[in-house]
């Protein structure tokens, strides 16, 4: 029986371990209902932890891992089932949980939370679950779950960080978290933003906090300029101005009123109150303008209304004058001379219209004379009326003379001028005339033709009258110089210059020639006198001119080449003699003749001796000839290497050649011809040689001018520089160019270094601009600081200004100064102006330290006395306002002296108040002299024992503690307060 009872024993409640495990493991299932029923009651009741744990991994859920975690009465169990969670959130388990269900659970652990349940899930197992959760939604509510128990900014930096997604990154940035507010947190994530897009709205932020910070300072600076422009306009002349600036101004400052609400409500309070006061003073000071200003309106109207009017009627006259003219054609206004009912009504009509125009002129706003002006055309216009007769036999004969001038061509010589200019200029005169006639109504068509027939005439003859005008003036001066030749005796010359000015005069106009007609008459006069004197003149003159050369014949001139030369001049002057006397003309021409073989004999000799020398120039040429074939043999490639030859050498000793074959002296010109081409063969190849390497050198050089011009768009100007020197440093290493290259490579070079380093000019020109701007800017700030500290001195009721206003002023002018000093380069005019507005305001800041401090030991005397004279006791201390002016340190020693009973030694008291005047250097009582030495004796021994520093703050203390104010220390006090007050 007891054996049957064990063997019905079931495995799982076998007494060893490891049997029950095994049975877990193999005999019981989780679909079985009391399988898992009795799963559950070893999970709970077993007293084996590693049976329970087998039972928590035969069921492995998540649901019982979690539950476990909580209800289970073993700790160890606990902690198994609580990793298990922890791995199956990390998805380090094999059970894998959708992102529904981590939502799902994560659901749960929020309300679980709300209701102050015990879901097993604490924020360790959470922590580590957000190591491990990439996924967005996830990580930002564990996030949120976790944020309250941490160092927020220093968890959102480090979720921030490992999580580097972009989606997360911006979820976390939409937080709503008191430290997205912080600029140097903010600063940390933008390093840490896994791309562009996450850094863009970390800088969103960013700029909002910045914009939220600098807003209040930014809309005070505003407001306070609005307000100093408007309070500005006080000095506006133009009331006109005034009105359009204020209204600008007033609507700006309306504008962003909304924004004044950053601002502190005192601040708010001061500005509006500011804001109203200015505009009360403009008011008051603008009232007087504004009344001449609408006056000044009202005669702007009466103008434009009389302008108006003006053209209203002028166009009402063109009309009106137009239908005059149109009916010149078709008589239809001739009332008086026609027959028909139609022409009646029309000139009728416009009579009325006439009459209305002068109704409307007589009603307008124009005066008396503008009126007049225009009643005036309009009865012209009726007068005109009476006279279509005239004025149509005026169109006729206008359209007569525009038909006539048509045929008539315009002159093309001045041959031509004279008479066509004076066709044109009388039929100007009648078309004037009948213009006249016409009253000016002649129609639009004959109008144009006559503009359009006067422009084409007046194009036309200009040049013509140009090339008359220039012509007149040409034979004027000849006409002078002519009257001068002819008062020097130079008639040869005369007589050509004089066959040029009667062929020119013909051409002049009328007018021109009767401006010359008396300098012509009297010089044709005279020519015609001269003309029978040529014989009479020229035999004397040519029997001189003999005499002369048989002179040169006799007697020779020693230079050969003068003596030909004055042979020449002497020839030439025979011929312009013109002819002597029938009778001797011929004989003189002979004698002359021999004379000037005779004289130039000599010279045949000297240019025998030069063929001589052209022989020894033929040599010297040769010589040159050989050492210019020397040369070039230098340059053969078989004679020499091409990379050592010196070619600077070889061109100058080419030049060498060239300048000595210049010098060499003539030769016959046949025998030259010969020598220079075999000259110019030889030196050719040099020529050639020397160009190739002036060309090499040439694109070497060109080369570099590319390389400069690509540093033109080189963005770093300074090491476009650089790099521009070190071109220039290869050019001077590359050989000459030649002359014809050199200097154009040189001046292009040139320009292109002038234009990188002006692009360096530019780039300081635009950093002075911005420093200009940047010192614009911190001068402006100084001027708010300044016109702030002004304000306040102006709604100041006392001469002062407050101590603490000043001060708060020096704080912002020290850290301007500071901004000023971190700018680099240091802007020092600004710099040192706001040294100096500092140095104005710690001066300020002394004066009013030492006028409290003067008021301060002035209310200290005065308690003093008070309490000597038994007026206050210690209890009413606190109720006068010389006690409430002194400092806390006063306030007590005060307090304490009131208290004090003890009576004061009365002459050392006396003493110790001397002591303080002669170390105050405050003259004592005449009555007291002989003491005041002794004392001052005593003192001079204890500073010579003593190198301590004279404190009379401390010793008006012990004056004090030595006892008790009575009445007799009255007039000690009284000299004491000249001490220290």
């Amino acid at each position: 029986m007891i054996f049957n009872l064990f063997k019905s024993k079931k495995s799982w409640q076998h007494k060893d371990s490891n049997v029950r495990i095994g049975a877990i493991n193999d005999e019981l299932t989780n679909n079985n209902s009391e399988d898992k029923a009795v799963l559950l009651s070893l999970l709970h009741d077993d007293d084996n932890e590693l049976v329970r744990r087998a039972v928590l991994l035969k069921l492995n859920s998540l649901e019982h891992y979690l539950n476990e975690s909580v209800v289970n009465n073993n700790k160890n169990v606990r902690a198994f089932a609580k990793a298990q969670v922890q791995d199956i959130l990390s998805g380090k388990h094999n059970i894998i949980l959708s992102t529904k269900e981590k939502q799902d659970f994560l659901s749960k652990v929020i309300e679980s939370t709300k209701t102050n349940q015990e879901l097993g899930v604490d924020s360790s197992v959470l922590s580590q679950w957000l190591d491990h959760e990439n996924e967005p939604c996830l990580v930002v509510s564990l996030f949120e779950i976790l944020v309250h128990n941490k160092n927020t900014a220093q968890f959102l930096l480090q979720t921030f960080t490992k999580k580097q997604s972009a989606e997360i990154q911006k979820h976390l940035m939409s937080l709503e978290l008191n430290e997205l507010n912080d600029v140097s947190l903010l600063t940390k994530l933008s390093k840490k933003a896994i791309n562009d897009e996450v850094v863009q709205v970390i800088n969103t932020r960013l700029s909002q906090l910045i914009e939220e910070k600098e807003k209040p300072i930014r809309v005070l600076k505003q407001k306070q300029l609005i307000l100093s422009k408007l309070l500005a306009l006080k000095d506006q002349s133009d009331y006109a101005h005034y009105l359009t600036n204020k209204s600008v101004l007033v609507e700006a400052w309306e504008q962003d009123n909304s924004d004044i609400t950053c601002l502190p409500k005192e601040e708010q309070e001061i500005l509006l109150n500011k804001f109203n006061k200015i505009m009360g003073q403009l008011t008051q000071i603008f009232a007087p303008k504004e009344e001449a200003y609408q006056q000044a309106k009202i005669a702007e109207k009466l103008l434009n209304e009389k302008n108006s009017a003006k053209e209203r009627f002028n166009k009402t006259i063109a009309q009106l004058n137009e239908k005059i003219t149109a009916a010149v054609f078709d008589g239809s206004l001739e009332g008086a001379t026609s027959d028909k009912q139609g022409d009646n009504n029309t000139e009728e009509k416009f009579l009325i219209t006439l009459d209305t125009l002068n109704d409307n002129i007589t009603a307008s706003v124009l005066n008396n004379k503008e009126q007049n002006e225009f009643l005036q055309k309009s009865e012209q216009l009726r007068v005109r009326l009476t006279q279509l007769p005239e004025i149509a036999q005026s169109v006729s004969e206008a359209t007569y003379l525009i038909s006539n001038i048509s045929q008539l061509t315009l002159p093309e010589s001045l041959n031509e001028l004279n008479e066509r200019q004076q066709t044109y200029n009388d039929w100007l005169s009648n078309y004037k005339a009948v213009n006249k006639k016409a009253h000016g109504v002649l129609p639009q068509s004959i109008t144009e033709s006559y503009k359009e027939i006067t422009q084409s005439w007046q194009n036309g003859l200009r040049p013509l009258q140009q090339e008359q005008k220039k012509l007149f003036e040409q034979t004027k001066k000849k006409l002078i110089d002519l009257k001068r030749l002819l008062l020097r005796g130079k008639y040869k010359v005369c007589f050509g210059l004089f066959k040029g000015v009667n062929q020119a005069i013909t051409l002049l106009s009328i007018q021109q020639q009767q401006q010359l007609q008396r300098d012509f008459d009297n010089v044709s006069k005279r020519m015609a006198e001269i003309s029978d004197w040529e014989h009479y003149i020229a035999t004397p003159r040519k029997q001189e001119l003999l005499v002369e050369i048989n002179a040169l014949v006799t007697t020779p001139l020693d230079d050969p080449n003068a003596q030909a030369n004055k042979v020449k001049q002497y020839r030439k002057t025979w011929n312009s003699l013109g002819h002597a006397d029938e009778d001797i003309d011929k004989e003189l021409n002979e004698q002359f003749n021999l004379a000037c073989e005779q004289a130039f004999a000599p010279c045949r000799l000297f240019y025998a001796e030069q063929e001589k020398m052209r022989a020894q120039h033929l040599v010297t040429r040769n010589e040159i000839i050989t050492q210019a074939q020397d040369l070039a043999e230098m340059l053969q490639p078989e004679n020499t290497d091409s990379t050592t030859v010196d070619f600077k050498a070889i061109d100058g000793k080419l030049n060498k050649l060239q300048q000595r074959w210049q010098q060499a002296g003539e030769v016959d010109r046949e025998q030259y011809q010969k020598l220079f081409k075999q000259f110019k063969n030889i030196i050719q190849p040099i020529k050639n040689a020397i160009k190739a390497f002036h060309d090499a050198n040439s694109n070497k050089k060109q080369a570099l001018i590319v390389e400069a011009e690509q540093q033109l768009a080189n963005e770093d100007t300074y090491q476009a520089i650089e790099n521009v020197k070190k071109l220039q440093a290869q050019w001077r290493e590359i050989s000459f160019a030649g002359a014809h290259q050199e200097s154009k490579l040189w001046q292009k070079f040139r320009a292109i270094n002038d234009q990188v380093f002006a692009k360096r000019d530019q780039a300081k020109s635009e950093q002075k601009s911005e420093l200009a701007q940047v010192a614009e800017a911190f001068n402006k700030t100084l001027i708010d600081i300044k016109v702030s500290l002004n304000d306040v001195a102006d709604d100041s009721k006392e001469n002062s200004i407050e101590k603490n206003t000043i001060i708060n002023a020096k704080t912002q002018a020290e850290e301007l100064l500071s901004q000023v000093i971190a700018n680099k380069p240091v802007i020092k005019s600004v710099a040192s102006e706001i040294e100096v507005f500092i140095k104005q305001l710690n001066k300020k800041i002394e004066h009013i330290i030492a006028e409290e401090e003067k008021e301060s030991w002035q209310s200290l005397f005065i308690m003093l006395e008070k309490v000597a004279k038994s007026e206050i006791m210690a209890e009413n201390l606190i109720s006068l306002p010389e006690y409430q002016a002194l400092t806390s340190f006063w306030q007590k020693r005060l307090s304490d002296l009131c208290l004090t009973t003890e009576q004061a030694d009365p002459n050392e008291r006396a003493e110790k108040t001397l002591e303080l005047e002669i170390l105050a250097q405050v003259e004592s009582p005449d009555e007291l002299a002989s003491q005041r030495m002794a004392v001052q004796v005593k003192l001079i021994q204890e500073q010579m024992q003593s190198s301590g520093i004279i404190d009379l703050n401390k010793r008006l203390i012990d004056w004090l503690a030595l006892g008790k104010l009575n009445a007799s220390d009255v007039e000690l006090l009284i000299r004491l307060k000249k001490v220290f007050v």
